[in-house]
């Protein structure tokens, strides 16, 4: 087949042809009877504000909800970051979020005074990505259909000093002179402010026909005309221009409206167009300056005797009508934000020679200290009461900041091999750096049961707690204590969780300074460990966090290594115990389905058939206490446990797990038992490796690894040696890879320290 030739010509009609209704559609431009067609078919979506513009951009990415320690949580899809592939995505911070778009709701329903967002937490929180987010998404919303907004420009044709000044507005006929510019304008001077449109209508009349709109379109009780639009006003040069126009054609608003065409705003941060971001030193906000040297403000200055023009300078000339970012904006001195008060209580900014309306949504982003600091300026008393503060703690489901981890390390995956585990660990260590001890052992309206359960909650069981797993030492009756109710009042116990522990930025170091090193085949946690106790080491002169006294556990930094040592020996002794031989799943299977059924009868107090003789016989108890006490089932909640197990069952049967596999009616034999008993399964796979362990020569296992340095090194050595197929060491090294995701060169390591270890 031959390969299609790409020149030139082929690029071009491969972007025109994918690209050609885009173009047209956000290069739009209208007259301003056009403009207002538009309005009058949907006039909220004609009239909306930036709270209003960035409250329905996300709301168009749309939400899921699910369930997190106990509570309903809320995600926003354009955290997932739709523009890149979810490159950028923003894991584990719903809480936080949600908060900001709770204000961002608010001031879109105009339910009060509108308010500066500040993002506030320890440094490397995700907080500058969240409204970096924001703005791609106000970027990629402003393209669409449903996004659209507008703004205008002044047009004037050559003719403009004619007599009369011309036609009788909206459009003229060929023969009359070009004085709006509607054929062929010679001058064009948009919006510097991208003001809305609809400011070009005198306020009485605006508010009239508003209402009207609204009336007549059923939204009163949707939603509120926008106060901006109502009450707003030009800026100065538009209303330079408006005024002379109006007093040239003594009156005739038509033929002002003549010099209007109204273009589509494409909102893009380098543009400059809706979205400006002000670091914390070295850019000015707002200024202006007479116009001296632009050619289009002279030569419409020129046109328009005794107008005076300004040129307006700063990012709110930018950024209005969208989103205005100040990067830690508390390195600013207090006296420098004040001018924020009237942009917030009066949507007003002052330009140095000249004020004008604007129409933002403020947001920025500070760091504990700053805000402290703050907190102590007299001056900033005023501010902090204009403002809505967001805390955005660090992760505290290791879940998520292993998928942080995970992200950072995608590029160097190309160029080492990581080991199964080495991020989830790391990740551990972190969570649990972050936690408080709980109060809640000592509430008195918990159960005596649930305040003893709670009591065992070290930092590691905590952790895998708000990652919805159960620590592995508490019973079934004890899982069941820890209500939903109860697991959501410890995970929003304390506030400040997770404002204070390692940074994210710390645990990526690590990595990088682990990638660094080319003389290791893998990467492995153990590496990890010994970087962290590295950080330990450094004190709290070099890491603030340090600082936190002991408190039964927590806080307890070189001790979270260890703990998380010996997580990860029982992690791989399980892994290799059940790769080390081929247990068949199927006689597992087996194994529960008869203790199901047994379970069943002895529930319903129901005889069974003998399978061999056919005569009625009890349910076998000691064939169900031997799986009991594989799960450390006491003696007094065996019949709980048994009901438990029939009631997952069940919920299975019904849909309620998910875990019906796929074209099958919902019958037992749909179900997929290896994940509905998944925690019953792993004991019985160990056990029964048990029962075969005295069979497996680890001395020989030891001696192949020992010897080899790649996977083709061990297949030459194992045909060598004159080992079949159903080798051990072959068997162990095919299930590692296959079942749990190990490479050769991360398994050996592994292998080998286990084997150590056991011998000791």
């Amino acid at each position: 087949m031959a390969r299609p030739e790409i020149n030139e010509a082929s690029v071009c009609d491969f972007i025109v042809s994918r690209n050609q209704g885009s173009f047209r559609e956000l290069s739009w431009e209208g007259s301003y009877t056009e403009y207002l067609n538009l309005v009058c078919a949907d006039p909220y979506r004609h009239t909306r504000t930036a709270y209003q513009l960035v409250f329905d951009m996300i709301r168009h990415f749309g939400s899921e909800t699910f369930e997190d320690s106990g509570e309903q949580v809320r995600r926003y899809r354009i955290f997932d970051d739709p523009f890149h592939g979810g490159k950028n995505a923003i894991y584990g911070l719903e809480r936080p979020i949600s908060r900001l778009v709770k204000y961002i709701r608010a001031g879109a329903r105009e339910e009060g005074r509108e308010r500066i967002f500040i993002l506030h937490g320890p440094v490397g929180t995700a907080k500058t990505s969240i409204i970096d987010t924001l703005c791609r998404g106000l970027e990629a919303y402003s393209g669409t259909e449903e996004g659209a907004s507008y703004s205008f420009a002044w047009r004037f044709g050559k003719d403009f000093h004619a007599a009369e000044g011309g036609g009788m507005g909206f459009g003229f006929q060929a023969s009359q002179p070009d004085v709006a510019g509607t054929r062929n304008p010679v001058a064009v001077l948009p919006s510097q402010l991208h003001e809305h449109p609809l400011l070009l209508i005198p306020r009485k009349a605006r508010r009239e026909l508003l209402e009207k709109l609204w009336k007549q379109n059923g939204l009163d009780d949707k939603s509120p005309i926008p106060h901006k639009i109502l009450e707003g006003d030009l800026d100065y040069n538009s209303r330079q221009i408006y005024d002379f126009l109006l007093r040239r054609y003594k009156g005739d608003w038509l033929k002002v409206m003549d010099h209007i065409v109204v273009q589509r705003l494409n909102f893009s941060e380098s543009g400059g167009v809706g979205i400006a971001k002000i670091p914390p030193e070295g850019n000015v906000e707002t200024a202006s300056t007479p116009v001296t040297i632009d050619e289009n403000f002279k030569y419409i200055a020129n046109l328009l005797s005794s107008v005076s023009l300004v040129r307006y300078y700063g990012k709110y000339v930018k950024g209005n009508r969208g989103i205005v970012h100040y990067s830690d904006i508390f390195k600013k001195p207090s006296n420098y934000l004040q001018h924020l008060l009237a942009a917030v209580e009066e949507h007003k900014m002052d330009f140095g020679e000249v004020g004008c309306d604007v129409d933002v949504m403020i947001l920025g982003t500070t760091n504990l200290a700053e805000y402290q600091a703050l907190r102590g300026d007299p001056l900033s008393k005023a501010l902090r009461s204009r403002m809505r503060k967001i805390d955005v703690p660090y992760l505290l489901n290791y879940l998520d900041e292993e998928k942080i981890y995970n992200r950072g390390l995608r590029q160097a995956r190309r160029y080492h091999r990581i080991a199964p585990h080495t991020t989830e660990l790391a990740a551990m260590w972190a969570v649990m750096s972050r936690l408080e001890k709980s109060d809640l052992p000592n509430a008195p309206d918990v159960t005596e049961e649930a305040r003893q359960v709670l009591a065992k909650l070290h930092p590691p069981a905590k952790a895998l707690l708000y990652a919805g797993e159960y620590p592995a030492f508490l019973s079934s009756r004890e899982r069941q204590s820890l209500t939903r109710e109860l697991r959501r009042r410890l995970r929003n116990e304390f506030p400040h969780e997770g404002m204070d522990g390692i940074p994210t930025r710390i645990l990526q170091n690590v990595f990088a300074d682990i990638c660094e090193d080319d003389s290791s085949d893998c990467i492995t946690p153990f590496a990890v460990f010994k970087l962290l106790d590295r950080v330990v080491d450094q004190g709290p002169v070099n890491y603030d966090f340090l600082a936190r006294q002991r408190d039964d556990g927590y806080h307890d930094f070189r001790a979270f290594t260890a703990v998380l040592r010996q997580r990860y020996e029982d992690i791989i002794g399980s892994e290799i115990e059940n790769s080390v031989v081929n247990v068949d799943p199927g006689d597992i299977e087996k194994r529960i389905r008869l203790y199901l059924k047994h379970v069943m009868a002895y529930n319903r107090k129901e005889k069974l058939k003998n399978e061999v003789t056919g005569a009625d016989m009890d349910p076998d108890q000691k064939m169900m206490r031997g799986i009991e006490d594989l799960m450390n089932v006491e003696d007094t909640e065996r019949d709980f446990f048994r009901f438990r197990m029939v009631s997952r069952l069940t919920n299975a049967m019904t849909g309620g797990t998910g875990h019906v596999k796929a074209g099958s009616a919902r019958e037992p034999a749909a179900i997929d038992l290896a994940e509905v008993y998944k925690d019953v399964y792993k004991e019985l796979h160990r056990n029964l490796y048990r029962e075969m362990r005295d069979q497996i020569n680890w001395a020989l296992i030891k001696r192949h690894l020992e010897k080899c340095s790649s996977r083709a090194d061990l297949e030459k050595h194992l045909k060598a040696e004159g080992e079949t197929e159903r080798s051990p060491t072959r068997t162990l090294i095919d299930n590692l890879e296959r079942t749990y995701g190990y490479c050769f060169e991360c398994a050996k390591p592994i292998v080998l320290y286990y084997i150590e270890k056991r011998a000791h």
